[in-house]
């Protein structure tokens, strides 16, 4: 029998069973075989001899379509993904008008645009939001929402709408969520306004919209560490967990964007409790340091010191913090750079380098096994976003969505390299060890040997429930 696709030889690793050298074959789009090495047949092959397959990488936390617009992004971002070996996306969306009224256009704009597979996260930022929770997760087959902290006391005039999103707001939310005849997620920023709105003293700081700011030229990125401390993602953190639990909707609930050791060692004081509950950070906490960075790094919350970091990682390892997302956003450099830090614009992006510094700084300097890489970057989010088995496994009836990658493979980061829309990388010039030589979706193979060979359009919206 021959299939549609074999990678052939390949060391395949799954968290579940470990690893072992097998080939994996594809027909239809899904995973048809595996069997001993060297045994199957295709219409097409990747020799994969000497490297190792895994499940395609997932980022549940992007941004597509703030700084460019969803149709560019969609095109420009999904094919730099492919470089990184991620072949899912979760692209965090909010706008003040009703979902019903406007997602038809998003969708279209999405489904003729994106290589790979891609799914919403919606930003509810209104009681009239809240009220249509029903309709996004039944007619439109969104699951996943967030409830963004940094918005309380500024939504009505930020937004245009009916609340200023405090807690009886938060708690409709959650209430709303929970009586859902479906699994759903709550994706949290953690902030305590009140803590961080003191600190900055009625300073301004620029976000994805245009603004003025005042500009101080000797503030450097230490004054983001200061006016967004640890503390107060911490208690935020807790306090929206308490919430869901006692909505008994724990186990539905998601710290995005972790980046204060004090908030992942709460994570697991919570876990020891008996909350249930998921962790993300993501590749700028783990990677660098305050002292490292200037207004290309500048995001919210803001990367933190070498203690932060080192907790981050234990996190990562022994299972507290459980997902990585990058929280990717697409901007060029004339529109991310201002006159100073707060003059100066948030996210960068980041997708197509998630897979290769974990497998680099997680995998290869011995901080994780691959195993463990696998879970954070894959198998894990696929769990938490409502989308497993059906992607983040390699078995028989999952999407065929597979990445070989060579770990021994040191590449120097370039915007060239990515092949994104960005002139520029927070990680330019590093160096990374671990590369994908190729990327597969749903069977087809969409990137191949430092070239893209995918389409745009090849890539669908994930309807949830699976």
């Amino acid at each position: 029998m021959s299939h549609d696709l074999v990678v052939r030889n390949g060391t395949v690793v799954t968290p579940d069973q470990g690893t072992l050298r097998a080939d994996v074959a594809a027909d239809d789009g899904v995973v048809s075989a595996i069997a001993r090495p060297n045994s199957l047949t295709g219409d097409r092959v990747v020799d994969a001899t000497g490297n190792h397959v895994l499940p395609g990488a997932i980022d549940p936390h992007t941004h597509h379509g703030i700084y460019r617009g969803l149709e560019a992004d969609a095109e420009s971002e999904s094919r730099s993904d492919l470089v990184g070996g991620v072949t899912t996306i979760g692209n965090y969306f909010r706008r003040p008008g009703a979902y019903a009224d406007i997602m038809d256009g998003y969708f279209a704009e999405a489904e003729a645009n994106y290589y790979h597979d891609y799914f919403f996260s919606l930003g509810l930022l209104s009681f009239e939001h809240v009220e249509e929770i029903p309709y996004i997760v039944n007619e439109l087959g969104i699951t996943s929402f967030k409830w963004y902290m940094n918005y309380k006391y500024a939504a009505a005039d930020k937004f245009g709408v009916d609340c200023d999103m405090l807690d009886d707001f938060g708690d409709a939310f959650v209430r709303t969520l929970a009586a859902q005849d479906v699994p759903t997620t709550l994706g949290y920023h953690s902030e305590n306004v009140e803590i961080t709105n003191a600190l900055a003293g009625g300073n301004v700081y620029v976000t994805s919209e245009s603004g003025d700011a005042e500009v101080d030229a000797d503030e450097g990125y230490e004054v983001m560490v200061e006016e967004f401390p640890g503390y107060a993602e911490t208690q935020s953190m807790v306090a929206g967990a308490a919430l869901a639990k006692c909505h008994d909707y724990d186990e539905n609930f998601y710290a995005v964007h972790i980046s204060s050791g004090r908030t992942a060692d709460e994570l697991a004081a919570l876990r020891a409790a008996g909350y249930r509950l998921w962790g993300e950070t993501c590749p700028h906490y783990l990677t660098l340091t305050t002292e490292e960075c200037d207004e290309r790094m500048k995001v919210n919350p803001p990367v933190r010191g070498g203690d932060d970091q080192e907790t981050l990682w234990k996190r990562l390892a022994d299972g507290t913090i459980d997902c990585i997302g990058t929280d990717h956003c697409a901007n060029l450099t004339e529109t991310k750079l201002g006159d100073g830090i707060r003059d100066s614009a948030l996210g960068f992006p980041s997708s197509s380098t998630m897979l290769p510094l974990i497998l680099s700084e997680g995998v290869n300097a011995g901080r994780l096994s691959l195993e463990r890489a696998v879970e954070v970057t894959s198998t894990n989010a696929a769990k938490a976003w409502n989308l497993y088995p059906k992607k983040g496994a390699i078995r028989v009836g999952s999407d065929a969505d597979l990445v070989v990658v060579d770990l021994d493979d040191t590449r120097t980061v370039t915007p060239e390299l990515l092949q994104g829309a960005a002139d520029y990388s927070i990680y330019e010039g590093r160096e990374m060890t671990g590369w994908p030589t190729h990327t597969i979706v749903r069977g087809r193979v969409a990137f191949e040997d430092g070239e893209i060979v995918g389409e745009p359009g090849d890539g669908t919206h994930l309807d949830r429930p699976i």
